[in-house]
């Protein structure tokens, strides 16, 4: 969650003691900024508009509200929040699960591609709060198996997405479904005008909540670009990967082709990447995903439309590999990283054709940006020689004892040998080839590359720094000796 003020607290909103234990399991002990704001006026009866991103624990904002207003003696459905995707769906509805588990409160997911006789299991269960995507949901309305008459509480959970992903019209004959009297909480990482046509239909007398407009970037991430040539591109994006090591990162393309471009480009590198695309069954998709929060696949190749309602907790970094058309996908795509209060990197790589949109769409949030250079060559092969010097450093204090008695003698024979450094390189090459990522064979159709034995980006020991199959070029492949790329004495974007 993000950085908050020690004085507050859960308990100062009056809260039932069924929910502040909730709150406690789970490790939620201080509210933050959205929630500071949010919860007192949504349990006073306040329809709210809060602008606030993803990861600044809006869930539980609405959730709190929504979980102590449920009256357990009433059946049917009292509370409804939609969102964009499945995925963002399935996560909401679990914070809520759990942020009601101690009032007994039922929560149903309801999205499609899922089983709609599992859906209609959980809704005749006796479903308290219906958690779904716009389209399923209007299914289960006009079929007649989702009864709306008792909402007391509607939530559109990141509105802007779900307008720029065409819901509109469904959220719109959503609405002649619920109850003209009732509570409405808008959510929204960014207000554009099409935010303000909803608000002025579905919410009465609205309570603002505006977290630092001018700032919604979040101080967290860092903003940064990098000017290199089309066709340096993916070159450029690859030697910064090399160079940054993120502990795993998100890379933006405005075109699936793009993306599959990219995705074998870098798994071509021996990087472990996948692609993630919006035709993706849910099935594979899920796997996928699961891939790469468990850290199998590290770097995942996406589309602004694919990636709605991830929330990966530690992403380091983001990479913008194509400069995207609004302000408002900047700081979605941006907003992936600095996650509950940690701190991020965003990356834009930029042509000289895209120099003048990017100008455009930092300056409409007043983000702060800085130019980086294209790595060389050099400066990536000393950037991973450190990282494997540093994790050899720390398994040589992790030794016994007992393993340096035995092994210190071999080591000062090696040191002392005219032939050390080869001797250091072998055995560098053993320890470092130790775990490949195995990608599986049916990967190609679920948005992997075809199959092969993936390493790490020159990582330390186990993590696959060697192996490579690109013959040991570092530069992307070309013969350019790491020159960098597209500056050309060209004026950087202000930022």
């Amino acid at each position: 969650m993000e950085i908050t003020t020690p004085s507050r607290s859960f308990g100062a909103f009056h809260l039932s003691v069924d929910t502040l234990r909730s709150l406690e399991a789970k490790g939620y002990r201080t509210p933050t900024d959205v929630q500071h704001e949010s919860i007192p006026l949504a349990l006073e009866g306040k329809d709210l508009v809060v602008q606030s991103r993803t990861g600044t624990g809006k869930t539980a904002a609405f959730g709190v509200p929504i979980v102590e207003k449920v009256d357990l003696e009433q059946e049917g459905v009292q509370a409804v929040v939609l969102t964009p995707t499945r995925e963002l769906a399935i996560q909401v509805a679990q914070e809520i699960t759990e942020l009601g588990q101690g009032r007994g409160v039922k929560v149903e997911t309801i999205y499609g591609g899922d089983s709609m006789e599992r859906q209609l299991e959980g809704i005749r269960a006796g479903a308290h709060v219906i958690v779904g995507t716009p389209g399923r949901v209007l299914d289960h309305l006009r079929r007649g198996t989702l009864d709306f008459s008792g909402v007391k509480t509607l939530v559109l959970d990141e509105a802007d997405r779900m307008l720029d992903m065409g819901f509109a019209v469904e959220m719109g004959q959503i609405m002649a479904y619920v109850p003209e009297e009732r509570q409405t909480f808008l959510f929204s990482a960014t207000v554009p005008v099409g935010i303000r046509g909803l608000i002025y239909h579905y919410l009465t007398e609205p309570e603002w909540v505006l977290l630092s407009e001018d700032e919604i970037y979040v101080k967290e991430v860092e903003h940064v670009y990098c000017l290199t040539t089309r066709l340096q591109k993916d070159a450029t994006l690859y030697k910064l990967i090399e160079y940054e090591h993120p502990t795993s990162s998100m890379i933006f393309c405005n075109t699936r082709e793009e993306t599959r471009k990219v995705s074998t480009f870098l798994g071509n590198k021996g990087l472990a990447v996948a692609m993630l695309s919006s035709d993706l069954p849910q099935k594979k998709r899920e796997k996928v995903m699961g891939r790469f929060r468990n850290g199998e696949i590290r770097h995942l190749v996406t589309t602004d439309v694919a990636s709605r309602g991830i929330d990966i907790e530690d992403l380091s970094h983001v990479f913008i590999f194509s400069t995207p058309d609004s302000p408002e996908q900047y700081i979605h795509r941006a907003g992936r990283t600095g996650r509950v209060g940690k701190t991020g990197r965003a990356i834009s790589l930029l042509s000289a054709m895209d120099l003048m949109n990017f100008n455009r769409l930092v300056k409409r949030y007043h983000v702060d940006v800085k130019e980086i250079p294209v790595p060389t060559d050099e400066d990536v092969q000393a950037r991973k020689a450190e990282r494997v010097v540093e994790s050899l450093v720390e398994a040589g204090r992790a030794l016994s004892l007992e393993d340096f008695a035995d092994l210190g003698p071999v080591a000062r024979v090696v040191v002392e040998h005219e032939s050390r450094e080869r001797i250091v390189a072998a055995l560098l090459k053993g320890r470092l080839a130790k775990a490949p990522v195995v990608v599986d064979e049916d990967d190609e159709e679920e948005g992997s590359l075809p199959p092969r034995r993936r390493y790490d980006s020159g990582g330390g020991p186990g993590r696959g720094g060697g192996g490579r199959r690109d013959g040991g070029r570092r530069d992307g492949g070309r013969r350019d000796g790491g020159r960098r790329n597209g500056r050309g004495g060209r004026r950087g974007p202000r930022g």
